[in-house]
């Protein structure tokens, strides 16, 4: 059981660590505000071409190289499921976390003209997030009155994604009092309340979905809401 905990441990801290660092581009719009708007109201640049280019140079390299470097790094080191489709599917796995936290990122920035109390949204959506990941509250436990908010956790989708991807197909082997025990990693996979097949569906499926909804509505409110006013 300590290579399954030693995993989890892995998996959760990994998230923790990329979604409150992207915290950080909070002030990506923040400091451009005034900017924007001013620029925008002489006809410099339309809404879509701004943020074309800050979806393109800014938050799409600093979101996919960084997640892609420290898991080729820590794959190996950690003793992960030595496998290439495996790794691959852990690297799909953490870009599409990144990318949905940074468009969650980005919807702030844009939506607020305070830099503080975006941060304070912004902690807040990460610390709910975290809360209900998967590894601190069993899901199985959970009263079906609040069930469904693991469905809007964009941490939780990823941390299944994690851990499904690496134990589906392991066994677990324990030596205790002299005997020694195999136990299905599956097996513990239920335990956590995790679903065996949900890697593609939902999990993936609903990073993708996040990234894209959240970049399609932090459009929107630049378009029409983030305005010079006369």
């Amino acid at each position: 059981m300590a290579g399954i905990q030693n995993r989890l441990g892995v998996f959760f801290f990994t998230l923790a660590l990329f979604g409150f660092s992207c915290l950080s581009s909070l002030s990506l719009f923040s400091n451009e505000r005034i900017l924007f708007m001013r620029e925008r109201a002489n006809g410099y640049y339309s809404p879509l071409t701004y943020f074309a280019s800050k979806v393109l140079f800014d938050i799409l390299p600093l979101r996919v190289v960084p997640p892609m470097v420290y898991g080729a790094i820590i794959y190996g080191f950690v003793g992960l499921v030595p496998e290439v489709t495996t790794f691959w599917k852990f690297m799909l796995a953490l870009v599409m976390f990144n990318l949905t936290t940074a468009s969650v990122i980005l919807l702030l920035s844009i939506a607020f003209a305070s830099y503080s109390v975006a941060s304070l949204v912004g902690t807040l959506i990460m610390l709910f997030n975290l809360l209900f990941t998967g590894l601190l509250i069993n899901r199985d436990s959970v009263s079906p009155w609040f069930k469904w908010l693991y469905n809007f956790s964009f941490f939780h989708a990823a941390y299944e994604a994690l851990t499904v991807n690496e134990l589906r197909y392991l066994t677990l082997k324990e030596k205790r009092y002299g005997v020694e025990i195999e136990i299905p990693a599956a097996t513990v996979l239920s335990l956590f309340g995790l679903r065996a097949q949900a890697f593609w569906w939902p999990d993936i499926a609903v990073l993708g979905i996040f990234f894209g909804a959240f970049t399609v509505i932090s459009y929107l409110i630049l378009q029409f809401y983030v305005k010079e006013k006369r």
